[in-house]
Formats: C-alpha cells, sequence, structure tokens
C-alpha cells in the first residue's frame, strides 16, 4: 500500500490513543519506515493531534523489535537522550533563524559635528602656514610642512583622546583644556597675522569652531551612552512632570478628548455646588456639562456624579471612622 494514500482516517478516528494509532501506521506502512515517516504518515491522514516524536520514539523502536525488523536506514537508533538532543537542535537552529535585534550604533547626530570639525582644521592649516611664512621667517617648504602640522596633529589628537574618554567615562578628560590651550594659541596667530577683524574669522571658522563641533559630537555621544541620570536631570525632569500635572496634561494614558471631558465633568461639579451670587453659573454649568459630554456618554456621566458626591459630602470625610493601622 502506498504510504501517501489518504484513506485511513475513519480507522484511526476509532483509536482511542496516540499509540494504538501510531501501531497501526507501522502496520499499514512499509517495513523500515522511520520515526519521521510515521509521523509524517499520520499527518497526511488529517489527524488533528499528531504524536511528538519523543513520544513516537519508543514505540517505533518497540514494534520493530518485537517484529524483527532491522534498521536498514543506516541511522542512528532513537533513544530518549538522542531525541532530547535533537530537539535542543532545532531549538536552537530556531533561534538563530530569528534575527537578533542589532545593537545600538553610534549616535548619528554626532558623525555630521565629527565631519565640521575636521573640516574646520583647514582653516587652520591655512592659517598656520602663512603664519610660519609671514612672521616666523620659515620658507623652506618640508621645514614648514613640519612646523606648522604640529598644532593641527595636536588638535586631531585631542580630539581623538577626548572621545575615547568620553566613551570610556563619559568625561572628556585633560586632553580638552590642552585643545583649548592650542585654540588659544591659534587666535594668537591668526590676531597677529590678519589682524583683529579678519583674525576673529579666522579663529571662529577655524579652531574654536571645530572645537566646538567636537563638545556637540561628544555631548551627543554622552547622552546615548550614559546609563544613570544625574540629580539635576531628574529634578528638571520631576518638575517638568508636575508642571504639566498641574495643566492637566500628565502622561497617564488620555487623548486631548478624554482630558478635555474630564475637566469639564469636574468644572460642572464644582458649578453645581457654586454659590448663587457666582458669576454666570448657570450658563456656565450648561457649557461644562455639553463639553463633559455626559448626556452621551454613561461612563462619564457616572464619572462627574462621583466627582459630584465627593465634593457634596467632603466635610463628612472626618467623621468617616477607619481602623487603627497599628
Amino acid at each position: 500500500m502506498r504510504t501517501d494514500e489518504v484513506g485511513h482516517k475513519p480507522e484511526l478516528d476509532r483509536l482511542k490513543t496516540l499509540k494504538e494509532q501510531i501501531l497501526y501506521a507501522l502496520e499499514h506502512m512499509p517495513r523500515g519506515s522511520s520515526v519521521e515517516d510515521v509521523r509524517r504518515w499520520l499527518g497526511k491522514q488529517g489527524l488533528q493531534r499528531v504524536p511528538s516524536r519523543q513520544y513516537a520514539a519508543p514505540i517505533v523502536n518497540e514494534w520493530r523489535a518485537r517484529n524483527g525488523v532491522a534498521d536498514t536506514s543506516g541511522l542512528v537508533p532513537l533513544t530518549p537522550e538522542l531525541i532530547a538532543k535533537l530537539e535542543a537542535t532545532e531549538n536552537a537552529d530556531q533561534n538563530e533563524s530569528v534575527p537578533e535585534p542589532e545593537e545600538p550604533g553610534k549616535p548619528a547626530g554626532a558623525k555630521g559635528f565629527y565631519l565640521v570639525a575636521l573640516m574646520s582644521i583647514g582653516v587652520s592649516v591655512d592659517t598656520s602656514w602663512r603664519f610660519f611664512e609671514q612672521r616666523l621667517g620659515i620658507t623652506d617648504f618640508v621645514e614648514r610642512v613640519v612646523l606648522f602640522s604640529v598644532m593641527e596633529a595636536a588638535l586631531i589628537a585631542c580630539g581623538w583622546a577626548m572621545r575615547g574618554g568620553v566613551r570610556r567615562d563619559g568625561r572628556p578628560g585633560p586632553a580638552r583644556l590642552v585643545a583649548w590651550g592650542l585654540t588659544a594659541f591659534a587666535a594668537f596667530a591668526a590676531f597677529s597675522l590678519s589682524g583683529p577683524v579678519a583674525g576673529t574669522a579666522r579663529v571662529l571658522l577655524g579652531p574654536v569652531l571645530g572645537l566646538v563641533m567636537l563638545h556637540l559630537a561628544l555631548g551627543i555621544e554622552i547622552r546615548a551612552s550614559r546609563q544613570r541620570t544625574t540629580t539635576w536631570a531628574r529634578v528638571g525632569r520631576e518638575l517638568r512632570e508636575r508642571f504639566l500635572s498641574l495643566l492637566g496634561l500628565g502622561d497617564d494614558g488620555r487623548d486631548a478628548l478624554a482630558r478635555t471631558r474630564d475637566r469639564a465633568a469636574l468644572r460642572a461639579a464644582k458649578l453645581a455646588l457654586a454659590g448663587r451670587w457666582t458669576p454666570f453659573r448657570t450658563s456656565r454649568l450648561r457649557k461644562a456639562l455639553h463639553a463633559s459630554h455626559v448626556a452621551h456618554d454613561a461612563k462619564q456621566k457616572d464619572k462627574m456624579l462621583r466627582e459630584l458626591g465627593v465634593l457634596q459630602h467632603a466635610q463628612k470625610l472626618a467623621e468617616t471612622t477607619q481602623p487603627s493601622p497599628w
């Protein structure tokens, strides 16, 4: 009988246990069928429950031994230990097939600042080249290249050291002081070469711009990699949340329409208890009731009545007897 023939479903449905279904499959399949062949055959018959490999393997092995069926497939017998290893391997393969979340990359905003900081060195290079020639009288090409490149190389080294310090412990380190010292020397060279106006432009577009851009890039990396929040940051966040709460804008999952209706319901409850001398009490109450949507929303109506009840009997709060917490 062909193994892919579907016609055993009624007979299989009459069997009460999975073991009986497995034995039925072995009797109607070619001798020497593997555990996976049995499971596939049962699946093709349209069964709702297909036995697992761990459950079917001992039954298949026992049937083979009882009927003298040798394992001609050349495969290792499926012992419970081997089945457990195979299932563990399948689980590992499934886990590998699922793409793991990528580690957060470097902050994208910092790359632009690093690029501008590197470009600003060109202005500093031009200033140093002209300063060594016109003010220090160094005209030899090789000598001037060696001397003027010292400051630019030092600025690059300081920037690299600051970046490493920020990624290591969140602080630029002593390299920042050296970088500002080199910037001060670059300012002196620019003023001496081009005067106060042009010299200021050379300084601002050169080392100062580069150092500021470097600090901005490092600031982005600090905020992206910092694991703990400073005290002032927590204080600022707390003050912001309290201010938003006073305005009724706290992040409690409500949208703008729900906030508006809740405030209108509370306002209606307060106006209902207000004195007769309250200015425009009736018109304001009608407007609040309309804005709260209590005529069409049973939950909103219940919420407004609860607010009214609490405000109406607020003086009885102190009369409420509570059990001792001790």
